[in-house]
């Protein structure tokens, strides 16, 4: 997922910025790493040395480093703020850690390589979780993520009560796997891919949640 898609998918979520944010299947990390600029207050490219404007004729370096400043006092700092990533792979959790470090928010995630169901959820405080799923876009891919579709809504009802659940997917036959009926359905795009993010509200107790009709 790109940084842009990424940064207007969390802002579409009902994440407050201060409660738990929760992303299994984070692989690269760029969700989670923009969950921490967004709730930090860090502007995009903030730890950039280079720019095009750099070279024009005209250029202040004075001016750039003060509005640099400017935006390097505006970075907050939030007391508590839980954001977890996990990955059942190493090598992308790897991945996930150099680029949290190169955006400078490294110390502000917690990497973990699991399987998704096995992700730590911060029990009694109120978050989100976000999942973005394999889409099955080649031929057959699709019939084996069935099951991992069906084990998302698995873990969504068992695990993540008083939460909110997300989980962003080009597949909407897939999503239907999930067997939890979503709230809201933001359509979005990836490249020419026709996305849903989906929204679950995720209830503590005995209260039934209804299926998603097929």
């Amino acid at each position: 997922m790109l940084e842009a898609l990424a940064s207007a998918v969390i802002y579409a979520t009902q994440w407050d910025r201060n409660s738990p944010f929760v992303n299994p299947m984070c692989g690269s990390g760029t969700v989670a790493i923009e969950a921490a600029m967004i709730a930090t207050n860090r502007r995009p490219g903030l730890f950039r040395t280079n720019y095009a404007f750099m070279h024009l004729r005209g250029y202040d370096e004075r001016i750039y480093m003060q509005e640099r400043k400017n935006l390097e006092t505006q970075i907050k700092t939030i007391a508590g703020l839980l954001i977890i990533a996990s990955d059942y792979s190493e090598r992308a959790i790897e991945n996930a850690k150099k680029n949290a470090l190169a955006a400078g928010v490294k110390t502000l995630i917690s990497f973990s390589v699991c399987d998704f169901e096995a992700t730590e959820i911060p029990q009694g405080l109120a978050g989100i979780v976000f999942m973005n799923p394999e889409y099955g876009e080649r031929l057959g891919e699709a019939n084996k993520l069935e099951d991992t579709y069906g084990r998302i809504g698995d873990f969504m009802k068992k695990k993540c009560g008083g939460y909110f659940g997300y989980v962003f997917t080009g597949n909407l036959d897939l999503a239907k796997k999930i067997g939890l009926k979503a709230k809201r359905r933001i359509e979005f795009y990836t490249s020419t891919i026709d996305c849903r993010l989906l929204e679950y509200e995720l209830y503590k107790g005995s209260k039934t949640i209804p299926k998603e009709k097929i």
